[in-house]
């Protein structure tokens, strides 16, 4: 007697079953990876723009066309505060300091205390010992001062949403010279009698 052996036709619902499992667990590996490639690349670009406004504002500064601002920014010092609706980019703002001025709400996100660790207070401290040591040395005018601004842009990951540029501008290019604004404004004045 002899038996003959059937062969197997087609794949059992184990099989199936396995293969679609395997088969959808790569398209949602393969769809997150992707969401996460979109937001990277969103996000660069993002920070590509801000670094672009952020040097447009600080040639703006640097032009003297904030020296009007400056003049009436009142109370806050020399802190100056906006948007780039303007330029077509209505979800990005910026903040510009100049000086020693701090960006309001400077912070570390992640830390819940809300403070952040100044490394350079130290090397800063012993500056100012220095200066002390030099106090017979004759006061000399800051030729430059220090801009910094702050660009913030929508959030997309868990990285900072906000890029920081610091320059050192002339100091008559920010807030204009003494002569020109009393020369401006003893012409205005003769442009007042005069009519």
């Amino acid at each position: 007697m002899k038996r003959c052996a059937r062969t197997r036709a087609g794949f059992t619902l184990a099989e199936v079953a396995v293969t679609l499992m395997i088969v959808s667990l790569a398209i949602v590996t393969i769809l997150q990876g992707l969401t996460t490639v979109k937001h990277s690349a969103a996000e660069t670009h993002y920070r590509k723009v801000a670094l672009e406004l952020g040097l447009l504002t600080l040639g703006r500064l640097e032009a003297g066309l904030y020296q009007e601002d400056l003049e009436a920014s009142g109370s806050r010092g020399d802190v100056l505060a906006g948007t780039y609706a303007e330029e077509g980019h209505e979800e990005f703002s910026y903040e510009l300091v100049l000086g020693e001025q701090q960006f309001s709400e400077e912070f570390d996100e992640r830390d819940p205390r809300g403070a952040y660790h100044d490394t350079w207070a130290h090397a800063r401290e012993r500056e100012e010992e220095d200066d002390a040591d030099d106090e017979n040395e004759d006061e000399v005018a800051e030729p430059f001062e220090k801009a910094r601004i702050r660009v913030t842009f929508p959030k997309l990951t868990d990285a900072e949403n906000h890029l920081v540029l610091e320059r050192w501008i002339p100091w008559e290019l920010v807030y204009g010279s003494e002569g020109e604004s009393s020369s401006s404004a003893a012409g205005a004045d003769e442009g007042e009698g005069t009519e």
